[in-house]
């Protein structure tokens, strides 16, 4: 066995060289150019070579040629293919492509006898060009082989970079180098796309910009008495006036259609926005005016007073059903709203009226009548035959408040009355009362001036006189201090109250602070060092107006 692999070791040897001697003659004619048959025989003897004898084993490097060309390539027969030259393109034999690092390394190979190829050719074009020892036809010819050489190899590598370049393009996976971000002036907003349907268009324009805060807070305001605020209000003209009295015109058309439903056994209920107390007073003058001979009774009721009580209306409306003044009432009345309810009900149904009352209420969805048992007491009350009701609502949710029981006993007619009017201050309270207490300053204008003098009157004539000395001190703080608000040291002041015999000791000292505390006169906070400061929840104006009151 080892006699045959010698054997076809130098077989392959022998292949080798007679590849290499073939490749070397044809080199020699492509150069040299197809002459006459004398020249080409006369040039091509020298180049014919005796072959030695083949040593036997491996020709050396062949181990390394086996690794470089795997899958038998490197065993393979290296007989050359005649390459044949048509004018165009220089034919070679076809080589299997390989993969890995094997196929790299076959890769380069190729690549380096390129390269070879490609100096070669232009060294002979550089020598041709700068010696003049070849003739002009050898020359020609050599020319025009490496012009072929160097253009071939010259598309080759354009093609390769094609490759390469389509190849990065795409591949989306090739990491870049991220640069560095230049911070610069913001940009503005760009506009919205335009494929947006209007309304977000109109949202994407309106959207909120940069939050501004403001300095100023609710408790730098001023804030009005009571003379200021009636004096403005009887001043301003609304300039919607004609509007108004137009659709007051426009229900009070509809009077004779509430009369008749009143008079059907419904009760009425009138809604919208606006006050609407102007035009249920017309209701009841219009009731009047058809009815002179006999005018109908009708009891009025503002539901809107804060001190309002279901006792209070009972009690008012009794002297009607007994015909007698609110001295004289029945005993048998009670003194509970239930009991004086169930009386005046049992003497409407022994004595009924010649004509049904008329009971009319202003804002029956007001919060003194929302308390229970109020609204199933009302609604037992309209749940009479000989009494009619008209009521009017100012809240969207005024069903709400009452449940079907109640709902059915009122027996309501909706009517929407929307008069767009401003509703009067007895309507909704004092409004300097309410902006007091939303500013958490419920103390300071409570009762202004007026209602100041009226405690004072109440109180003996030591408290008086101790809040005469609170204002004095608190006013010579005021001018010390530039016109800030200040305040009185406890002990300065009870030294003060001493000294004018107000009074003898620290116990009477505060119980005559008491009343002034529990009236809000008077407010006491502590400074830094911890000491107790005594001052009086009103303005400079107003405490001036105190102390000509109090010295006069």
């Amino acid at each position: 066995m080892a006699g045959k692999r010698k054997r076809h070791g130098g077989v392959d040897a022998v292949d080798q060289e007679v590849g290499i001697l073939t490749r070397k003659r044809m080199c020699a004619v492509l150069t040299n150019g197809h002459d006459s048959g004398d020249d080409a025989s006369s040039d091509t003897g020298p180049l014919e070579e005796t072959p030695t004898k083949a040593r036997r084993g491996r020709p050396p490097g062949s181990a390394q040629k086996a690794k470089a060309l795997p899958n038998g390539v490197g065993s393979q027969s290296q007989q050359g293919t005649p390459l044949e030259y048509n004018g165009n393109a220089l034919l070679s034999t076809p080589v299997k492509a390989v993969s890995g690092a094997q196929g790299h390394d076959a890769t380069r190979i190729v690549g380096n006898a390129d390269r070879s190829a490609r100096r070669k050719s232009a060294r002979s074009i550089v020598e041709r060009t700068a010696s003049d020892g070849f003739s002009g036809e050898d020359a020609e010819e050599e020319d025009v082989l490496a012009r072929k050489i160097w253009d071939a190899d010259k598309v080759e590598s354009e093609d390769q970079q094609e490759e390469a370049d389509g190849e990065l393009g795409v591949d989306d996976t090739v990491p870049t180098t991220p640069s560095k971000r230049k911070r610069g002036r913001r940009k503005k907003t760009p506009t919205p796309p335009q494929n947006l349907p209007p309304h977000e268009q109109y949202f994407w324009q309106h959207r909120p910009g940069k939050i501004k805060t403001s300095t100023n807070t609710l408790s730098s305001l001023s804030l009005l008495t009571h003379e200021e605020y009636h004096n403005q209000i009887e001043a301003y003209e609304d300039p919607h006036a004609s509007s108004y009295a137009f659709l007051h015109s426009l229900h009070s058309r509809s009077f004779p259609q509430w009369r008749f439903e009143l008079s059907q056994s419904f009760n009425i209920c009138l809604y919208g926005y606006g006050s609407k107390r102007k035009l249920v007073t017309a209701f009841a003058n219009y009731l009047h005016t058809i009815s002179s001979s006999d005018p109908p009774r009708i009891l009025m009721i503002n539901g809107y007073t804060p001190t309002l009580t279901l006792r209070q209306i009972l009690t008012t409306f009794a002297p009607l059903v007994f015909d007698c003044t609110p001295g004289t009432l029945p005993s048998r009345l009670g003194t509970q709203p239930r009991e004086i309810l169930t009386t005046l009900l049992d003497h409407l149904n022994t004595s009924p009226p010649p004509f049904p009352y008329l009971v009319f209420i202003n804002s029956l969805d007001a919060p003194p009548l929302r308390r229970p048992p109020t609204p199933s007491l009302l609604a037992q009350l309209a749940a009479s035959p000989h009494i009619h009701l008209l009521a009017t609502c100012d809240t969207p949710n005024f069903p709400l408040l009452w449940d079907t029981n109640v709902r059915d006993q009122y027996n309501f007619l909706f009517h929407d009355t929307t008069t767009f009017k401003s509703y009067a201050p007895v309507e909704i309270g004092s409004v300097i009362d309410d902006v007091n207490e939303l500013f958490g300053r419920s103390g300071r204008s409570v009762k202004g001036k007026e209602g100041v003098g009226f405690v004072l009157r109440s109180l003996p004539e030591n408290a008086r006189s101790l809040y005469r000395v609170l204002i004095a001190e608190l006013l010579a703080a005021m001018d010390e201090e530039g016109g800030r608000e200040g305040g009185v040291e406890y002990k300065v002041l009870y030294q003060k109250v001493v000294e004018e015999f107000i009074c003898s000791n620290e116990m009477g000292f505060r119980q005559l602070l008491k009343e002034f505390y529990d009236h809000q006169m008077v407010v006491s906070r502590r400074d830094g060092s911890g000491s107790e400061l005594l001052g009086v929840p009103w303005r400079r104006e107003e405490m001036e107006a105190i102390l000509e009151d109090l010295v006069v």
